[in-house]
């Protein structure tokens, strides 16, 4: 009796003729869907006077908990206020990081434009150009504190342009 269930065990796991193993789909675990494989861009830019260090350190940490770790977290590279702690918390956290830092600027490990961009002469469009590139690359877009007038005409204008919406925090 004991030989008849473990043949019988042998017949399901390999056919008879071509001795091909023969498993059940997905025994493990589900197939995970094509929009879980893509990875989420997701902009947080702020003024550089916002300080709020917990409220960003809970944001990422909330964004990493409900979208797991398959994220992209895009910047304008800023060394002060908001986007100073978006860095340090969003490599802390191992959450992917890409800034668009201006090209004034040297490139640096996690700049997001190539070499070419970066080591030109100072001029005044060089921040709106950085507006250009976030909102290019980001799914959803979370704005930190306030934004200078010239600075948010164009802003609005550029999430028009990608149809695009973002989210003002305090």
């Amino acid at each position: 009796m004991i030989l008849k269930n473990a043949q019988k065990k042998t017949d399901i796991m390999f056919r008879k003729k071509t001795l091909k193993k023969v498993r059940q789909k997905y025994i493990y675990r589900k197939p995970q869907s094509k929009k879980d494989l893509r990875k989420m861009n997701i902009a947080l830019i702020g003024s550089p006077r916002y300080e709020n260090v917990r409220n960003i350190r809970d944001f990422i940490f909330n964004i990493k908990v409900k979208l797991g770790n398959n994220i992209n977290i895009i910047s304008r590279g800023g060394n002060d206020g908001c986007e100073k702690y978006v860095k340090k918390y969003s490599i802390e956290f191992g959450l992917r990081y890409t800034e668009y830092n201006p090209a004034n600027t040297c490139k640096n490990l996690y700049s997001g434009m190539n070499d070419g961009y970066y080591d030109k002469p100072y001029h005044p469009t060089q921040k709106l150009h950085q507006y250009d590139c976030v909102v290019k690359h980001a799914d959803k877009i979370f704005y930190f504190g306030g934004i200078k007038p010239s600075e948010q005409r164009h802003f609005e204008k550029l999430l028009k342009r990608f149809n695009k919406k973002v989210i003002y925090l305090d």
